[in-house]
């Protein structure tokens, strides 16, 4: 037995290495190793993904013949493991699969609402899956054609193609925001006006129309993102078309603040994802993440994640994820949302789900306002220091990047300083209050 485990794990180890760079996810399992004593010896394997760490054991995702290479170890450690296959589900299970709307129905809504919202609602396409299917963007503003000198801000669901609940969340939020903004709310009028507002419903809708984690060739697109620990390239060559679309786009855009929606639990969870080290904005990101958690029961009242939230890697270490990616490389504040427990739960609990986190959603989005920056009446690029001020001590938050003239950032609540330095030495500092901007919001932009 122990010479035929052995060589399952020398062929496993073969597989992972071709499929190295591609994060092949075409089988999925779950683990009961309440202990983790497997754990180590999977993570060892190359390119397997652990994911949803919890009380009871883990799910493993990896190439074709994971599953029996899973079956033997588990058998040796008598821990049990089954399939996640939705083709061994139930009927009940598999009815309330094809009740979901399929990516060309997703569509057709938002181009109902457009035509419905032209002077906010502008959707567009940020490039095209594996499959030629359109990556669809919505972006909400009053000037919706003009890029205005507002906070940008971005939500990103369905990056997993089996966890659903996201997407429809995101069409659900659409249509709740222009609806409210005709009305004449004035709280949502002042958040669309002052706010350039990024939603991109569905990032991987081949695996959404498959229902399955990987995109059309399999792959995970949240180990897809270069892993800054280990590559400092930032490059998009050889990556994923939906990877590469989304990697694009940032970088044509200066967002500040963001969150990714996922499925199979109810948390949120803070950067960083692949180390260890202290992440940046540490206190400002584990209060954002802690008063969206506090008006979601199932996160509220988690008996797993105190108070709803967690720190990624204390939970279990993501390389090449989107959120780690969006901070280290583009200063963009990004937090991954687990919306449900079920992955792809009836279609008919949805309308919960989204009573659940609607409040949580419109107010960090709103928290972009917490923040400041500065624009120059022409293009520059340079480096900004940023200094918190104290009554008896000030604390240095560090150096920062900018380009065509505009930098902005979110940040807890106090005085600050920015020192402005230009590629061509020119030097500027100014100070400026961050404060919790609520029910009216104003840009807080310094023209230098």
């Amino acid at each position: 037995m122990f010479t035929k485990l052995l060589s399952l794990v020398f062929a496993l180890t073969a597989v992972a290495s071709i499929h190295a760079q591609e994060n092949i996810v075409e089988e999925g399992h779950y683990l009961f190793d309440a202990n983790k004593k497997l754990i180590k010896l999977i993570q060892s394997q190359g390119d397997l993904t652990i994911d949803h760490v919890g009380n009871h054991g883990y799910e493993v995702y990896g190439p074709a013949g994971v599953g029996q290479w899973l079956q033997n170890i588990a058998d040796q450690a008598d821990v049990a493991v089954i399939s996640l296959d939705h083709e061994k589900e139930s009927k009940a299970a598999k009815d309330a699969f094809v009740s979901y709307p399929t990516p060309a129905q997703i569509a057709a809504r938002l181009q109902e609402l457009q035509a419905k919202h032209p002077n906010i609602f502008k959707l567009f396409s940020i490039g095209q899956s594996g499959n030629g299917q359109e990556l669809y963007a919505v972006k909400l503003s009053d000037n919706v054609h003009e890029d205005e000198l507002e906070p940008e801000f971005k939500y990103i669901a369905n990056m997993h193609g089996d966890e659903i609940v996201g997407r429809e969340m995101m069409v659900l939020l659409l249509e709740d925001l222009t609806e409210r903004y005709a009305k004449g709310e004035s709280e949502i009028k002042s958040l669309i006006d002052n706010t350039e507002i990024y939603i991109i419903p569905s990032m991987n809708p081949d695996g959404a129309q498959s229902r399955r984690r990987g995109n059309a060739r399999w792959s995970d697109l949240n180990r897809n993102f270069p892993d800054f620990t280990t590559d400092n390239t930032n490059r998009p060559d050889g990556r994923q078309p939906e990877t590469q679309a989304v990697m694009a786009f940032q970088a044509a855009r200066k967002f500040a603040l963001s969150a990714n929606f996922h499925g199979g639990t109810e948390c949120v969870n803070y950067p960083w994802d692949t180390t260890g080290d202290d992440f940046p904005l540490l206190e400002l990101v584990k209060k954002l993440s802690a008063e969206y958690a506090n008006d979601v029961p199932g996160m509220k009242n988690s008996s797993e994640f105190p108070g709803g939230i967690t720190n990624g890697y204390d939970w279990y270490e993501v390389d090449g994820g989107m959120q780690d990616w969006s901070y280290h490389w583009h200063q963009d504040l990004q937090v991954t949302i687990e919306l449900s427990h079920q992955k792809w739960p009836n279609y008919s609990t949805i309308p919960q789900y989204f009573k659940w986190n609607k409040g949580s959603m419109i107010r960090y989005m709103s928290r972009v306002h917490q923040g400041a920056g500065f624009k120059f009446e022409t293009n520059k690029s340079g480096r900004v220091e940023i200094e918190k001020l104290g009554t008896f001590k000030s604390i240095n938050l560090g150096e920062y990047t900018f380009g065509d003239g505009e930098f902005y950032k979110v940040l807890d609540t106090g005085r600050y300083r920015f020192t402005v330095t230009t590629s061509d030495g020119e030097q500027e500092s100014f100070t400026t209050k961050v404060s919790t901007q609520s029910g009216s919001y104003t840009p807080n932009f310094t023209k230098l």
